[in-house]
């Protein structure tokens, strides 16, 4: 886990390295950290420590927080809480949201021109600027979901604005996950994202100022101990073994408690997989990336409202987290009636309604094998999964971009000028996903598909066969609708036994008076024949009536 102040010296250092690049590959310190630096050298402390600290106190004297300010207060509520936004239809109508690579040419370039627009107006800072104000009012805790569930929406109401062909698309990276090395896809190429090492300097975000003021950049797949990953098929599959909001959201035990179902968890790997701008909550919402990130995060959560509502009979508009189990931060105003932050006309409760996937966007699925959602850049392979007999659409390398005719963006100068004699930056804290399978974009292909296979084959092994202490809730939840549907079918099964006797017995009296009936009726018959016989034509009881009135 980072300190504050590291991630600080981290990104700091590495934005200034970007900025003095062009002068020098050399880094030069300033002269008030060497002076810095000659003091310590006369105490007794760990020197790299108290150069870390040099630095650290060096930028934190220049820089100023990067927050909300008046204006873009003004902004959210005249775009979006005078017009009630959420709580009617938008004015630019529905729209499906697909995965980016499924989009053709013309729709890709209609995209990054209206992300293009709202850069240049400066809606995306706004955006941006909102993210990284109250982090704790929407991170670590269960308004995570809702939040950004509204926040990106809006987003995407902005760049309908622009287009109203346009819609969010998602980035759907359980398919990059199981490619050798995911930092090859095709989406860290001019075609789609850029690239995805240092400075955004090729494709549609080139050169894009973010939060720090300087040109937006990123860090794929790093080195590390433990590497962070991106979200795989089989995380999916785990989260949908679940029926409640509180087993894939956080309360106020940070991860503890779900942490290998927790949405938020994985959804904060995937942060620390891209890095750079995206890897700081201050400066994440700056990247265009983040909104796609976000969408498929709101596919995901929206997969499994689907399963609450079809498999769990839940109602995904009234579950919530518990009373007092709301966030990590005591005061964290993450409840259901708590106000919206940035959105306060609506409560964190808002983002759980069912319109929002009804009257405003949907989502198309997937794409699968075998066409992979018919897309150029992806492709089935039957493979590479051992748990997926039928394959898994997987992109295809960075490599494969050709052709673009992409538009060029002037970018020359920061959309802000700097503030403060210095760069903005929000002191915000960094995102903490799971540990990953230990691919980096430092090894080759060769070394990735083996850890790959490896992890597979793991998962595999560890399928479990007896449920765990964590997942004992659903569970129980799981088993109470079992029960409830076997008592409702028994009873069922009860009154149908009940109607079929009382009609079985009601036929078996009306056959044995039918057949009593024509009993006697074929005695009857049979006298009259006799008597016909012998000349009698009444019957033995009336001739011994006529012959005593004879006498």
């Amino acid at each position: 886990m980072f300190s504050e102040g590291v991630v600080l010296l981290s990104v700091c250092c590495s934005g200034l390295l970007a900025a003095n690049s062009k002068e020098s590959d050399v880094w030069i310190l300033p002269s008030e950290v060497i002076e810095c630096e000659e003091r310590a050298k006369d105490e007794p402390v760990n020197q790299t420590l108290a150069a870390e600290a040099c630095m650290r106190t060096y930028f934190v004297d220049r820089l100023s927080a990067n927050v909300m300010n008046k204006s873009d207060q003004d902004f959210f509520e005249r775009e979006f809480a005078n017009k009630t936004f959420g709580k009617k239809r938008p004015p630019s109508g529905y729209r499906v949201r697909r995965d980016i690579r499924v989009l053709n040419l013309t729709e890709r370039h209609k995209l990054f021109l209206a992300f293009d627009a709202l850069y240049q107006n400066g809606v995306l800072a706004r955006f941006g600027r909102l993210h990284a104000t109250k982090v704790y009012r929407k991170h670590h805790g269960a308004a995570f979901l809702p939040w950004h569930r509204v926040f990106i929406a809006a987003f995407e109401e902005k760049l309908r604005e622009v287009d109203p062909d346009v819609s969010l698309p998602y980035w759907d990276y359980s398919m990059d996950y199981y490619m050798p090395l995911p930092s090859d896809s095709i989406v860290w190429s001019k075609c789609f994202f850029g690239n995805g090492n240092g400075t955004v300097n090729v494709g549609p975000f080139s050169f894009m100022y973010g939060g720090y003021n300087m040109p937006i950049s990123r860090d794929i797949a790093p080195a590390a101990t433990c590497p962070p990953k991106l979200i795989s098929k089989e995380d999916i599959d785990e989260l949908m073994k679940f029926c409640n909001f509180a087993d894939i959201t956080t309360g106020k035990n940070l991860y503890q408690d779900n942490s290998s179902h927790n949405l938020e968890k994985l959804h904060d790997g995937v942060h620390d997989w891209v890095g750079g701008d995206m890897g700081v909550l201050g400066t994440a919402a700056y990247d265009p990336v983040f909104y796609m990130h976000h969408a498929f995060i709101d596919y995901i959560w929206e997969q499994f409202r689907r399963r609450q509502t079809n498999e769990c009979q839940v109602d995904v508009e009234k579950d919530y987290r518990k009373l007092g189990d709301y966030s990590v931060a005591d005061n964290g105003q993450q409840g259901p009636n708590d106000p919206m932050q940035g959105f306060e006309y609506l409560k964190n409760s808002a983002g759980l309604w069912k319109n929002w996937t009804t009257d405003f966007y949907g989502y198309e699925k997937a794409p699968e094998c075998p066409n992979c959602g018919y897309s150029d850049f992806l492709y089935c392979d039957m493979s590479i999964n051992p748990n997926r007999p039928n394959g898994v659409c997987v992109p295809k390398t960075n490599d494969s971009c050709v052709n673009t005719l992409l538009m060029a963006f002037n970018r020359d100068e920061p959309h802000e000028k700097p503030q403060g004699g210095g760069a903005k930056l929000s002191l915000g804290p960094r995102h903490f996903g799971l540990p990953g399978d230990g691919r980096t974009r430092f090894m080759s292909r060769e070394e990735g598909l083996a850890l790959l296979k490896q992890q597979l084959a793991l998962g595999m092994e560890d399928k479990p066969t007896t449920s765990r202490p964590e997942t004992r809730a659903s569970l129980d939840t799981t088993n109470t609708i079992i029960i409830s549907t076997l008592s409702s079918v028994l009873g069922l099964l009860l009154i149908v036994v009940v109607t079929l006797v009382v009609y079985i017995r009601k036929l078996t009296k009306k056959l044995q008076s039918s057949l009593n009936e024509r009993r006697t009726g074929d005695g009857d018959t049979a006298e009259t024949s006799d008597d016909q016989e012998s000349g009698n034509f009444g019957s033995t009881h009336d001739f011994n009536i006529e012959l005593r009135q004879r006498v």
